[in-house]
C-alpha cells in the first residue's frame, strides 16, 4: 500500500477501535436502565385498583435507583444501589400466612427446577403491622436474602442480592419495614 492510503486506513482503524472498545466500556459505566430516585420516594407496585393506585408500596432511602429494565409495575419493582438489588413482587395470596408463603416459595423453586436451600427465618413486621418472614436462600454459588409478607388480601415477596454487609444493612431493613399494603392497618 502506498503512503496515500495510510491516513484513511488509520482513521478507519481508529473509528473501529472507538466503536469496538470505547463504546462497550462507556456502556458498562452508564446504566441507561437505572433512574435515580429521591430519598423518601414511595414506589407503588401491583395491579392498578379502581382508585388508580397500586396496592403495595416501598419507600426508598438515599442512593437508590429504579431499574426500568427489570421492572413491570403491575407485578414487581426492581431497585438498585451500587451492586445491591432489591426486587419487590406482589403475590396474590388471599388469607395466606407468612409461613405458608415461605414454604410455597420453596415448592415453587423446586417445581421450576431451581435448586435452592432456604436458611433459618426470622420474623419481620412492617411499620404498618403486616407480618412476614425473612431469611437467606442459597442458589448454587450465590446467596440472597428473601422476605415474604402476608396481608389480608395479598402478599409480597422481596429478594435482596449483593454484598452481605449491604444486604443485611440498615437501608434494606428500613425498606422492608416501609412496605405498605392498601387497606391493611395504619
Amino acid at each position: 500500500m502506498d503512503r496515500k492510503g495510510w491516513p484513511g486506513t488509520l482513521a478507519v482503524a481508529a473509528v473501529l477501535v472507538v466503536l469496538g472498545v470505547g463504546l462497550p466500556m462507556a456502556d458498562r459505566r452508564v446504566s441507561a436502565g437505572a433512574v435515580p430516585l429521591p430519598a423518601g420516594a414511595r414506589i407503588q407496585v401491583g395491579p392498578l385498583g379502581e382508585d388508580e393506585q397500586r396496592p403495595v408500596s416501598v419507600q426508598v432511602p438515599d442512593g437508590w435507583a429504579l431499574d426500568i429494565d427489570a421492572t413491570e409495575l403491575s407485578e414487581s419493582v426492581a431497585l438498585l444501589n451500587g451492586s445491591t438489588s432489591f426486587q419487590l413482587s406482589v403475590i396474590m395470596s388471599e388469607g395466606a400466612t407468612p409461613e405458608q408463603l415461605w414454604h410455597g416459595l420453596g415448592r415453587i423453586e423446586q417445581a421450576g427446577g431451581i435448586h435452592a436451600r432456604q436458611g433459618e427465618t426470622v420474623t419481620i413486621t412492617t411499620t404498618q403491622g403486616v407480618p412476614g418472614l425473612a431469611g437467606p436462600v442459597t442458589f448454587q454459588d450465590r446467596m440472597a436474602m428473601v422476605a415474604v409478607f402476608a396481608a389480608a388480601a395479598l402478599g409480597a415477596d422481596v429478594v435482596v442480592a449483593g454484598p452481605p454487609a449491604e444486604v443485611m444493612g440498615a437501608d434494606v431493613g428500613a425498606m422492608l419495614r416501609s412496605i405498605r399494603f392498601a387497606g391493611a392497618g395504619a
